[in-house]
């Protein structure tokens, strides 16, 4: 290779080296900007945050732990598992209703229950077990409802606070002004106001959140609580009166030949 290939050589490879020297600076310049403008924002939502702004942020906590409580809760295994759903038809099917009763009090699913209330009914016949499943299941569906009614109280009060915050904001920030008698700067102002709109903020964003989860949970109810309540009614059919297991028929009499008494005494 020649002086003059090894020398372009050279600076193309120092040309490189600064251009990637160059990149990494830039990228690292942008990475702080974008983490300065982070801890800029989330000191502005601190500082922003009135009386309203705390309640706001404990009720999104509030609604946090009802979304997460209720995906622990409002699952197959607590409503309707099939493996329990199976094992108490093959119960029923064997006319074992005392062992079905026995084992079914012991879970603590809704399956469960309304199988439970439904066989503790059937003295009194099909309509009576009937009603029993439809009594409870409406029971538990009401508790559960109400439960994930609190995320849409939530989600409704969650822009009056904000609201209630950025009025608060405002007439603190006009007072001033007022105080100033006419000396207050236009950033001053616009400062005082962009920290009261904080607390919408922060209300617009507790609402969203329990409001779109309480459509998803609400839904969730609804499906499961249909869910068992169709298996228990599935299961009761097998007690109808008219679908009783019919008796075994006898066997046929034998194609043989009678003998008669007195042929087979040898007489």
């Amino acid at each position: 290779m020649s002086r003059k290939m090894r020398l372009l050589s050279g600076w193309l490879i120092i040309a490189l080296a600064a251009a990637s020297a160059v990149t990494a600076v830039a990228q690292a310049q942008d990475a702080a900007a974008e983490r300065a403008e982070t801890e800029s924002f989330l000191k502005l939502l601190y500082r922003g945050a009135e009386a309203p702004g705390t309640l706001i942020v404990i009720m999104s906590i509030v609604a946090v732990t009802l979304v997460v409580e209720h995906y622990i809760t409002i699952r197959p295994s607590t409503m309707a598992p099939a493996a329990e759903i199976e094992h108490a038809r093959a119960m029923i099917e064997g006319r074992r209703f005392k062992e079905c009763i026995d084992q079914l009090k012991t879970s603590r699913t809704m399956f469960a229950h309304l199988m439970t209330a439904a066989l503790q009914h059937g003295r009194h016949g099909f309509e009576a077990m009937h009603e029993a499943v439809e009594d409870t299941a409406g029971a538990w569906a009401s508790r559960l409802f109400r439960k994930v009614e609190y995320l849409n109280i939530l989600g409704n009060l969650g822009p009056l606070m904000g609201l209630l915050g950025t009025v608060l904001g405002m007439i603190r920030a006009f007072s001033a002004m007022q105080a100033t008698h006419g000396a207050y700067k236009t950033e001053d102002l616009a400062g005082g106001i962009s920290l009261a709109l904080v607390n919408t903020f922060l209300g617009l964003v507790l609402a969203v959140v329990a409001l779109g989860f309480f459509g998803v949970c609400r839904n969730r109810v609804d499906r499961w609580t249909v869910e068992a309540r169709a298996a228990a009614m599935e299961l009761l059919e097998y007690l109808r009166p008219g679908a009783a297991v019919s008796p075994p028929t006898p066997a046929p009499p034998s194609s043989a030949p009678r003998v008669p008494r007195a042929e087979s005494a040898g007489v």
